[in-house]
């Protein structure tokens, strides 16, 4: 009898094992299967992302092509099934150039832009000096502004490198910046450093064009919604072209008033900016590419992706 129940106990504890081992095997199967699912669907993600990428890069060729207008159907194109890019292309011109305003002494531009973000005046003129100061050789600091003393000062190890920024990394290590990006933290998209200078006031916005001419905003509103047509969109076929006389007689401004303007605006750049979504299933990649359209072929300033 105690041989029989001692058996039978063997042959219980050997099911339960049995049974452990069947389970353990199903987890790794379901693992194993897991693992292969989920390295089919990165696979299938990082096709889709380089075929995105691919066509973000042929939108961007389509949009060097010098003569072509911002609505030109050509600008938004399936490439193949499931995948394709929409461009838009613009003036660089249209941002104001930092680069310019400080070599040609127009802090008072970036006072009243930062000024009507929010920044108190204090704020605003030190930022602005800062910025002057880093461009311009020296070391003598302008009023509010701050040279290499300052940083040491600060315990800060960059320097100002007295020549015009090459890049917003660069613009970023100034002092009083980290103001501006407190109350507008998008502050950059108003401005380029790869534009030919002087505002391309047919694509710019009115608040660009309003710190420019030291005026209103909202009344520069009217004029930008004049220039964008009926649809209020810029870039259709709508569009009302901006003319030195038409502003002139816009904004009530003399001839004189006019002509001191004159090498701070423009109507029309030679620089283009071209932003090209591609896309592929569910995946979207954006290539800005900064084209110099005066010279032939194109001359390429900027290429980013994300």
């Amino acid at each position: 009898m105690n041989r029989h129940r001692h058996r039978r106990g063997r042959a219980g504890s050997a099911l339960i094992l049995v049974f452990w081992c069947l389970l353990l095997l199903s987890l790794a199967v379901f693992g194993v299967v897991e693992i292969v699912e989920l390295s089919v669907e990165h696979a299938a993600h990082e096709q889709s992302a380089l075929l995105a990428e691919a066509a973000a890069s042929s939108g961007v060729a389509v949009g060097e092509e010098p003569q072509l207008l911002r609505d030109d159907p050509v600008l938004t194109q399936e490439t193949a099934p499931g995948s394709g890019f929409e461009v838009t292309i613009s003036s660089e011109g249209a941002r104001l150039n930092l680069n310019f305003l400080l070599i040609t002494h127009h802090q008072d531009v970036l006072v009243s832009l930062f000024t009507h973000w929010g920044m108190k005046m204090d704020e605003a003129q030190h930022a602005a000096a800062c910025l002057y100061d880093w461009v311009t050789p020296g070391d003598q600091a302008s009023l509010n502004g701050a040279k290499s003393a300052a940083y040491a000062s600060a315990g800060l190890t960059q320097r100002p490198s007295h020549e015009p920024f090459r890049s917003w990394d660069e613009v970023a290590q100034v002092m009083g910046v980290d103001a501006i990006a407190a109350v507008k933290p998008d502050w950059r998209d108003s401005f380029t450093i790869w534009s030919d200078g002087p505002l391309d006031v047919s694509q710019a916005s009115a608040e660009s064009i309003a710190a420019v001419f030291g005026l209103d905003p909202e009344r520069v509103q009217q004029i930008v919604d004049m220039r964008d047509g009926r649809d209020k969109l810029p870039g259709t076929p709508d569009d009302v072209p901006l003319t030195p006389a038409t502003l002139q007689a816009a904004l009530g401004l003399s001839a004189d008033q006019m002509k001191a303007l004159a090498n701070e605006i423009v109507f029309g750049g030679n620089t283009r900016r071209i932003e090209s979504i591609g896309h592929a299933g569910a995946v979207r990649v954006k290539i800005t590419a900064v084209t110099r359209m005066s010279v032939s072929p194109p001359q390429l300033v900027v290429w980013s992706k994300r």
